[in-house]
């Protein structure tokens, strides 16, 4: 147990360095098209943010557990804590490789490399995030909560590296046919994810809710505990 102890102490550790780094916490930011903080950054911002959200989501990820040891009360606490945390930092980072997408083929050569090493990431830490969420599952969390990662198709990521080759005086530049499927294919990705925002907004609104009830709970109780404590005066 104290390994997961410190590991979950180190996760603390990391979000209170990000949120000094960033002066906002990921976790309670704005998300999604209209509004949305990393939706609507420019280029150089969300080029130096990305990478400090992913070493959260990174610290996030090292509480690695098996079913058997949720058992414990403490390693149960903890999981569910962070996996509230994962659910609101992937649909932030998703919005953050959204927008990187979509001014990708504006950017310059430079920018154009940090954005393609930022959306390789991405590809490898959706795996881990996969084997987390599947954990989740088996223990008990309602599968609606669980949002359903979809890779974009791979030509996508073809695309993208074509278009680098071409910065750097490769290869001639893509066809108009490759780039139209590959922005055919942004456009799914992006759809994807938006269905993946709304499955979000609707467990957080959920949580609102219980957390209301909690506290009304929480109020109740302790209105009780009051009484019984006046009449064993009495």
């Amino acid at each position: 147990m104290s390994q997961h102890v410190r590991r979950y102490g180190k996760y603390i550790s990391e979000k209170i360095y990000t949120y000094r780094l960033c002066a906002f916490d990921f976790c309670k930011v704005k998300r999604g098209r209209e509004d949305g903080l990393l939706r609507t950054m420019n280029a150089d911002k969300l080029l130096k943010t990305l990478p400090i959200l992913q070493n959260q989501i990174d610290a996030l990820l090292e509480f690695q557990v098996t079913s058997a040891e949720l058992n414990n009360g403490v390693i149960n606490c903890s999981f569910i804590l962070l996996f509230r945390d994962l659910i609101r930092l992937f649909a932030c980072y998703n919005d953050g490789v959204i927008n990187l997408l979509e001014k990708y083929f504006d950017m310059n050569k430079k920018q154009c490399r940090d954005a393609l090493d930022a959306y390789k990431s991405f590809l490898l830490r959706l795996d881990k995030v996969a084997s987390f969420l599947k954990v989740a599952e088996s223990v008990g969390i309602d599968r609606a909560e669980i949002p359903d990662l979809t890779r974009a198709p791979a030509s996508l990521l073809e695309a993208l590296e074509a278009h680098l080759v071409y910065l750097e005086g490769g290869r001639a530049p893509p066809t108009v046919h490759h780039v139209y499927f590959s922005f055919i294919y942004l456009f799914i990705f992006y759809y994807l994810m938006v269905l993946l925002y709304i499955s979000k907004q609707k467990y957080l609104e959920e949580e609102k809710e219980r957390l209301r009830l909690f506290e009304v709970s929480s109020s109740i109780l302790s209105k009780l505990s009051y009484s019984f404590q006046f009449l064993f005066i009495l």
